[in-house]
């Protein structure tokens, strides 16, 4: 009795022992502070900014110190670590730099000033890889603005990492000049009148800034050279999505024109009827692949229009185009896997022609560029209609844009400059600056460091018609706005969609829509809202969802053409 009374006090003893070894090695862990390197970030500017390197250094390391909690690694051993790993600094290169430190989180970024803007891009890193890596990013203009940036971005991660909320930090209020314009004084009930938190102020174009002129809720602003326009607008809900194309055509022989838009993964129809947008119908879906252009014609002749959809493969690197047609009942997939780029094309002889281009060696720009015809149930390329080396299809029209007589394509350049080629391929004109620009890239091949990608960024789309009923042919195009033109990776801050004309030297802007905050994917022109007049309708990516835990915005809007 006493040798089982006593085995059991010896493990109820060992129990004790064991349960306090236990929970004192998880007191000891729980005491153990965060540790945080801070890395010094990169700076871009046009001068000597090296002392706002440390400044921000100093200050996130003050304000993400928390007693007996969070700690921040010495600077000294964070530069010593730092120089262990090539560069660029990425994820992966961070995890490995917090693992030589013993830290816990790797926080890194930029600042890039151009001019009066400024923006803050950085990133909090789990060096364990089991949390999502913390993304901000801040675009604000004027240098006084960086230190309220800074402390929201510290304040984020003070909340969303340590569960510490700290006093709210606000950024200065902006002035007024800097406050959103209104366009049309309705109200928000009124769906042909509300983009005005979207609008980020008129045009400041250098020479013409203090000439150009519009009329009181006008859509357009013009510049030196034309009176002012009024032109209603409309917008639509907020789309969570990135729409990256639109296009309008019957697509199924109702009558009625139908919205087809194109976003990462996905094709969708809409329509507006009865002063209602509607989604009709995800007629496509690709979760992996691509999709970055789309258009709308009847090229094989059976009375129902394809929908040609330029689409990459999920590393983007090759093309894997695909062609929708209605067939009655659905919409069916009549071309798959296609190597073609995709673009139609109006000619006042024929109607929409399709045009074509396969990817070329080293750049989607190096091919030939072929009008593609239906036979053998595919498309094949017939006629040549620009020599290799010019552009690429997704930013050509052909047309006659010099209201001459003559027949010309009116091309974006892989830098985005605005071209005019001749039949031959011979350049006519050349612009004195950028124009276009999108987010979407083909992945070449990496140069030099297998660490710095290579993209080679498709052209904006371009048009041809008249748009202002005067009798001579316009040149509408896009302008997105860089943040930056040092960053390899491409942020618009706004844009505007350009009405230009040929006034016997180059394609002079006749007319600007108003910027609008986030940045155009593509525009079309048609019947929209089917009440038998043309609207020019623009695709606005207003937020792209590529910072992580934030989601896209996109919104159409639609301008009328009186």
């Amino acid at each position: 009795m006493k040798t089982t009374c006593y085995t059991t006090f010896r493990i109820f003893l060992l129990g004790i022992i064991v349960f306090i070894f236990i929970f004192g090695i998880q007191v000891h862990a729980a005491a153990k502070p965060v540790q945080v390197a801070v890395v010094p970030f990169k700076v871009h500017a046009e001068k000597d900014l090296s002392f706002l390197r440390d400044g921000i250094v100093d200050m996130l390391s003050s304000r993400l110190s928390w007693a007996d909690k969070v700690t921040v690694v010495n600077s000294q051993e964070t530069l010593k670590a730092l120089k262990t790993v090539t560069r660029p600094l990425n994820e992966i290169k961070a995890r490995e730099m917090g693992t030589k430190l013993d830290a816990d989180f790797v926080l890194f970024g930029s600042l890039t000033v151009i001019g009066n803007s400024t923006s803050i891009d950085a990133k909090m890193v789990d060096v364990s890889g089991e949390k999502e890596t913390l993304s901000f990013f801040n675009q604000s203009q004027g240098m006084d603005q960086v230190i309220p940036s800074i402390n929201l971005f510290a304040s984020d991660i003070n909340e969303k990492e340590f569960g510490r909320v700290m006093p709210s930090q606000k950024a200065p209020a902006a002035s007024q000049a800097q406050k959103t314009q209104t366009l049309q004084d309705q109200p928000q009930t009124d769906a042909r009148a509300h983009p005005e938190k979207l609008i980020v102020g008129g045009y400041a174009g250098g020479e013409t800034q203090d000439t150009q002129n519009a009329a009181p809720g006008s859509a357009f602003i013009a510049t030196q050279m034309s009176q002012s326009q009024s032109a209603q607008f409309w917008k639509s809900r907020n789309i969570k999505q990135r729409i990256t194309g639109v296009a309008l055509g019957d697509i199924d022989k109702d009558g009625k024109t139908e919205t087809v838009m194109i976003t990462d993964h996905s094709v969708e129809a809409y329509r507006f009827d009865h002063k209602r947008f509607l989604k009709i119908k995800t007629m496509a879906e690709r979760s992996h692949d691509y999709l970055i252009g789309v258009d709308v014609a009847d090229i094989n002749g059976n009375g129902y229009p394809e929908i040609f959809v330029t689409a990459l493969n999920p590393s983007r690197e090759f093309v894997k185009s695909f062609v929708l047609e209605f067939d009655g009942q659905t919409y069916i997939e009549i071309v798959q896997k296609s190597n073609w780029y995709f673009r139609t094309v109006e000619t006042p002889e024929r109607g929409r022609i399709l045009l074509g281009q396969k990817q070329g060696i080293n750049s989607p720009f190096d091919d030939r560029i072929y009008e593609l015809v239906w036979q053998n149930s595919e498309y094949d390329a017939a006629e040549p209609v620009m020599p290799p080396r010019r552009a690429n299809v997704l930013g050509l029209a052909s047309g006659d844009a010099r209201n001459d007589g003559t027949q010309v394509a009116v091309v974006f350049d892989k830098l985005d400059y605005l071209r005019i080629y001749d039949s031959k391929g011979g350049e006519i004109w050349k612009d004195g600056e950028h124009s276009g620009g999108t987010p979407r890239y083909f992945q070449m091949p990496n140069l030099g460091s297998k660490d710095t990608e290579n993209h080679a960024y498709y052209p904006m789309r371009i048009l041809i018609r008249d748009i202002n009923k005067d009798g001579k042919n316009d040149v509408i195009t896009a302008k997105n706005y860089r943040l930056s033109q040092i960053l390899s990776a491409r942020m618009f801050r706004h844009g505007e969609l350009e009405i230009r004309s040929w006034d016997g030297i180059g394609l002079a802007v006749l007319w600007r829509t108003r910027k609008l905050s986030g940045h155009i994917s593509d525009f079309a022109i048609g019947d929209f809202d089917n009440d038998g007049a043309d609207e020019l309708v623009s695709a606005l990516v207003i937020k792209t969802g590529a910072v992580a835990m934030t989601t896209p915005k996109s919104a159409l809007i639609a301008y009328e053409l009186k």
